[in-house]
């Protein structure tokens, strides 16, 4: 029954209404019985007083004179009025039986000879020097009471119309806290069948809206991850079909022994460049995929950067020499610090930066590598008049297996994981990478920043 969080709210939102408004309307109505009680008493003992002061002269002379009077005052507070003589005799009353007892204090309630509860009060009746009789008024306690029930009455309403419009406003809260949370439950199950562009769209702004909000950021994510997973396996089936496609071509034609030596030769070398593509690719994604897993460890190493960058140079003279690049690798104008990491993770980000620039720059192009220090990184800029980068693609480099060609044409080698090796790698040690282009045929700037000591020993 209180399974849910709607009810249970609704349970104590009930109890609270009925517990407290019900627990003030009693108090209240005890305090008012009572003061209404004690306020008619003072009105009745007021009116013993008056009428004690108008009985004197009567009673002096002829006390049959009050008889009257004392009937009036009797209709008046629709009681019965009564006077007796210091002995307790009666000398006058308005009850056709009236009772023997005078009450000694000056408020007491007793039952009538009729068997009535009646209120009674008393009020000596003096002149300056002698108690001439005592006065006796009793009503009967119905007539206060039917005050205290009217009182009783209106607080009841009263209770019922606050509880009613406390009960509504308590729906309404009830709605605006479960109805957001309903939404964003309904919204959950939609994703969790499938669909990742579920969105919580009913957004207060208060504390649930704040979940809303963090809930659409997370799905955000999680949609993002997703695609991502999906195009990561996509692509990364397409880069292993390719080449086990040339390896399964290339080995039927093998076996069939209906090759020439040459070609024979020829095709060995392709399955021998095939498979070493296909290794280097799995130890990209498993370079990838212990980055991701936060496995990979910061190097300890001092590593001497322009060192390691003109050895990452020569692995290239042959590739620019055949594409007859000028690649100027500036002089240092400063003395360049050691900076911490590993070996094999500052090459990575070197060696695809500058085959990247190497990859992409035309025929007779013109590639400029500068190395400099700064406060506290080392910077590394490759500049090219190479192919480009569209606008469009700009935010997209450094995604994994993203290329700029389409249609991943063969004419130009690559995975698409080179740059995404680079963000992971500096994202580890704490390093930035900025690449800029003016479109399409108008080159590309890259710049590394990689850090003196990494950001998680700086921490």
């Amino acid at each position: 029954m209180f399974h849910s969080l709607r009810s249970r709210l609704t349970a104590v939102y009930l109890g609270l209404i009925i517990i407290g408004f019900g627990g003030l309307t009693l108090w209240a109505g005890r305090q008012i019985a009572i003061s209404t009680f004690s306020d008619f008493s003072k009105t009745l003992q007021a009116q013993a007083f008056f009428l004690a002061n108008q009985l004197i002269e009567p009673l002096e002379h002829d006390p049959a004179e009050a008889a009257p009077f004392v009937n009036n005052a009797a209709t008046a507070v629709s009681g019965e009025i009564t006077i007796y003589t210091r002995a307790g005799n009666v000398i006058l009353s308005s009850a056709p039986t009236p009772s023997n007892s005078i009450y000694p204090t000056t408020e007491a309630v007793q039952s009538n000879n009729d068997g009535t509860s009646t209120l009674y009060v008393t009020a000596e009746i003096r002149d300056e020097e002698h108690l001439l009789g005592i006065i006796q008024i009793g009503v009967p306690t119905l007539i206060p009471q039917a005050i205290v029930n009217q009182r009783w009455a209106g607080l009841a309403f009263g209770f019922f119309a606050v509880s009613f419009i406390g009960i509504l406003v308590s729906l309404w809260l009830l709605n605006t806290l479960t109805k957001p949370l309903s939404h964003l439950r309904d919204t959950a199950h939609k994703m969790a069948e499938g669909d990742l562009s579920q969105r919580v769209t009913i957004l207060p702004k208060d504390e649930i809206g704040e979940v809303g909000d963090a809930f659409n950021e997370m799905a955000e994510q999680v949609e993002a991850v997703v695609n991502e997973q999906r195009a990561f396996a996509s692509n990364a089936s397409h880069e292993l079909r390719t080449p086990l496609t040339t390896i399964r071509l290339r080995t039927e034609a093998l076996r069939a022994g209906d090759l020439d030596a040459a070609t024979t030769a020829e095709y060995i070398e392709e399955i021998d460049g095939e498979v070493k593509r296909m290794s280097n690719l799995v130890d990209d994604l498993l370079l990838l995929s212990r980055l991701d897993a936060q496995k990979l460890e910061i190097g300890k190493d001092q590593i001497d950067p322009e060192r390691l960058l003109k050895a990452v140079v020569r692995e290239f003279e042959n590739r620019i020499e055949a594409k007859q690049l000028n690649l100027c690798n500036h002089p240092v104008e400063e003395l360049v610090p050691a900076v911490q990491a590993n070996m094999s993770h500052l090459r990575i980000v070197y060696r695809n930066v500058i085959e990247n620039s190497v990859k992409y720059t035309p025929p007779n192009g013109q590639i400029d590598v500068r190395l400099s220090p700064q406060s506290k990184f080392i910077t590394l800029q490759v500049v090219d008049n190479g192919r480009g980068i569209a606008p469009e693609d700009l935010a997209k480099i450094g995604k994994r297996f993203f290329r700029t060609d389409k249609a991943r044409t063969r004419d130009i080698e690559g995975t698409g994981l080179g740059l995404a090796l680079v963000h992971s790698i500096l994202d580890l040690y704490g390093g930035t990478l900025h690449i800029e282009s003016e479109g399409l045929d108008k080159g590309t700037a890259v710049t590394v920043l990689w850090p003196l000591t990494p950001k998680k020993e700086n921490a």
